[in-house]
């Protein structure tokens, strides 16, 4: 959850994140391959959300079920931090997944499955979102 910039015009976002980290094998014909440190870096991030429009966004209309939306930053905000606090200890996101489709407003909620908020993968450098953006998600806690 965050506000960024004054006139940013974001909804607020609950994010859960699967990584991809870099290979770090090696392989050597003169006997076993030295080990090499561990990266923690990961190379991409799988991202799914949950979009809560607030009546200060750029657009205001729920385009999943067409609606209006009325709400403030700070009562988009207190809905997200619930989810949040539910799926704390979901390790099998099944309530992550419910809530998504119940409350997201972006189409991605839609998608059947799991896949629901599902943005897909995104590397440094690779994505349509931004740097901003990826900053962000690159510095998320993995869940």
């Amino acid at each position: 959850l965050g506000h960024v910039g004054q006139d940013a015009a974001l909804g607020s976002v609950v994010a859960f994140l699967d990584i991809c980290p870099t290979s770090s094998s090696a392989s050597s014909n003169s006997g076993p391959a030295a080990k090499r440190r561990k990266v923690d870096e990961p190379t991409q991030v799988r991202l799914r959300h949950i979009l809560l429009k607030h009546r200060e966004c750029k657009s205001t209309v729920d385009k999943v079920r067409g609606k209006q939306v009325t709400r403030t930053r700070g009562e988009a905000e207190r809905v997200l931090r619930g989810v949040l606090e539910e799926c704390v200890g979901d390790n099998g996101r099944k309530i992550f997944t419910q809530r998504c489709r119940e409350l997201s407003e972006c189409q991605s909620c839609l998608k059947a499955g799991e896949l629901a908020g599902d943005l897909s993968w995104v590397k440094r450098g690779g994505s349509k979102l931004g740097e901003a953006f990826e900053n962000i998600a690159f510095s998320l806690q993995v869940n």
